[in-house]
């Protein structure tokens, strides 16, 4: 098993999706990548590709960076989070890298794992000239993904833990209620995936995603805990049209069309390029109507809304829809303004009172306004405070919110 579900979630939000060929940041030319970091020979400038062949190119790249630290960190102890960690840093780096680095020698030498990782992970931060905000924040997390793994039994690379298997029935609401991302358990989980049919998967995710009648909502029984929708991301910042600079509302709306119906958005170049063409079929990028109706093009559900709540983003994100959300941007928080902004709330942590946003845009200064970077990619997966963020958002009080109601069609 390459990665974990939180650790492919973790991967992809680092990485983004690019559905056409890019140069290097640094030389400005080769090596050329594509789709979630993608590079080789076949990748050249001009190639666009399928959002089914960067997932497929995605798998194949990261069974080779989960091979490399299996086999360079053979006789390490490391819990499944941990484990996911040093994926996501290989892949990014490079195997050779790993191979050299200070990380394995420690590690190597008997030193604690979680200790190593959350001293040495974050000194992999430079870009050729000084440290890169986003491979800062990208380190960062990894870190934080690997520390919550404490609580769980640790895992070596070299053999499962010996167990005796129950073959007793089990309710699959009681099996997730109690998943805790143990390995024995994500073991369970695909196992139980590859047994069932494409049809059967898509009946599932259909009924997953689609919202519960008034009349048995209340018996539905709640999951408590963090809520991180797999969303892919996208930035506004590298769209190939002129309207970069003020399609957020676009990158949002196509973020949440390709999570809810993946099959949606399948021509050439980026998928929010490719949506835009569709929203400017209506009227321009800034208008709600023409979000609606190019979203409804797709065969979604779409309803634009000016009476939302935290409440209301919170049911969204637990029936499995992430939502298109309008706030203002500038300005300190005690008086924001400005024309306007959107992003896509893809999640919700109880315990810190925080939305975990995809921010096209990248990072933004909640308390001062503005935004603390643009770079690409830096907005995937931002946490943004309910305190702070909220009041940006119901600017008219409780209950003001803009926001897009998505759900998939009929």
């Amino acid at each position: 098993m390459p990665l974990t579900p939180e650790g492919w979630t973790l991967l992809k939000t680092w990485e983004g999706c690019r559905l056409s060929a890019y140069p290097d940041p640094a030389s400005g030319a080769a090596p050329w990548t594509i789709g979630y970091g993608h590079t080789g020979a076949e990748v050249v400038p001009g190639l666009t590709i399928t959002q089914e062949q960067a997932e497929a190119w995605l798998k194949q790249d990261v069974a080779e960076a989960a091979a490399a630290v299996d086999r360079l960190l053979i006789s390490v102890t490391l819990t499944p989070r941990q484990r996911d960690a040093l994926i996501s840093f290989c892949f990014n780096v490079g195997a050779g890298a790993l191979e050299r680095s200070t990380l394995r020698k420690r590690l190597l030498a008997g030193e604690s794992s979680a200790d190593v990782i959350a001293e040495e992970l974050p000194r992999w931060n430079k870009g050729p000239k000084s440290p890169l905000e986003g491979l800062k924040r990208r380190r960062a997390a990894e870190v934080s993904h690997a520390q919550t793994s404490e609580a769980a039994a640790p895992q070596t690379q070299t053999a499962r833990s010996a167990s005796v298997p129950s073959h007793e029935p089990i309710q699959l609401l009681d099996a997730v209620h109690h998943h805790k991302g143990l390995a024995h358990q994500q073991e369970a989980w695909l196992q139980l995936e590859r047994s069932l049919t494409a049809e059967q998967r898509g009946a599932f995710a259909e009924m997953f995603r689609t919202p519960a009648s008034p009349s048995n909502a209340t018996s539905q029984p709640e999951l408590p805990g963090l809520i991180e929708l797999p969303v892919p991301y996208l930035s506004q910042n590298d769209s190939a049209t002129s309207q970069g600079p003020r399609m957020c509302f676009s990158s949002s709306c196509a973020m949440a069309a390709a999570f809810v119906k993946p099959d949606a958005l399948r021509g050439p170049g980026q998928l929010d390029d490719q949506y835009l063409a569709l929203v400017q079929r209506h009227s321009d990028t800034t208008d709600a109507n023409a979000q609606v109706k190019a979203l409804q093009s797709l065969g979604l559900q779409a309803r634009f809304r000016t009476d939302g709540s935290s409440e209301d983003l919170i049911e969204q994100l637990k029936r499995g829809l992430p939502c298109p959300v309008g706030w203002l941007h500038k300005g300190p928080v005690s008086a924001p303004k400005g024309g306007g902004h959107w992003s896509l709330a893809i999640g919700w942590d109880p315990a810190k009172r925080q939305f975990l946003m995809h921010d096209p845009n990248g990072e933004a200064d909640l308390v001062n306004g503005g935004y603390v970077t643009t770079s690409i990619g830096s907005g995937a997966g931002q946490r943004y405070s309910e305190r702070n963020w909220g009041r940006r958002w119901m600017v008219e009080g409780a209950g003001s919110g803009w926001w897009i109601e998505i759900s998939p069609g009929a």
